[in-house]
């Protein structure tokens, strides 16, 4: 199952096992053609659909205007080392943790892998995302609220399907 585009904007997942009540399965985003997730790990797709319904419901201010001009590298050194490397989830940004970080709405199979996201001044969207512990940081740009338009899109595909364990 996939929502939106590959080349673009995408939600993939697909069921592995129904056991006891729980849907596992995997879980990835595509960003600008590229896959983005851990496709071996098996997550709790309803548990991904809760999250992703809650990030494309729950407006959240993810401009900052010298974040919109920033490098990648600068949007990260003031994002994510500051919140990932103390208990505290702190930064010189108000609530940067929930407003920029969205790894968790992929529960594991994001966790080989840092996401922000942030919005320009007209609500264009940039996605920054990189392998843990590795310093190459990619780029998605997208349309306003594109990835909030894909989530829910995907929500709905989820609630609608008449999800089957494989063969």
């Amino acid at each position: 199952m996939i929502a939106g585009s590959k080349e673009r904007f995408a939600i993939e997942a697909e069921l592995q096992e129904e056991l006891d009540g729980w849907l596992l399965g995997r879980f990835r985003f595509w960003l600008c053609d590229q896959p983005v997730g851990d496709w071996d790990d098996a997550v709790d797709l309803r548990g991904c659909v809760r999250w992703l319904r809650d990030f494309a419901t729950v407006a959240r201010n993810r401009y900052e205007p010298a974040l919109a001009r920033a490098t990648a590298e600068e949007v990260f050194r003031q994002l994510y080392e500051p919140v990932m490397s103390s208990r505290s989830l702190s930064s010189s940004y108000e609530n940067a943790f929930s407003r920029f970080h969205i790894s968790y709405v992929g529960m594991s199979s994001f966790d080989l892998f840092d996401i922000i996201l942030l919005h320009d001044l007209n609500g264009g969207e940039r996605c920054l995302w990189r392998r843990s512990g590795v310093a190459k940081i990619e780029e998605c740009k997208l349309w306003r609220h594109e990835m909030e338009t894909v989530a829910k899109e995907f929500c709905d595909l989820f609630d609608g399907k008449a999800l089957s364990s494989p063969e």
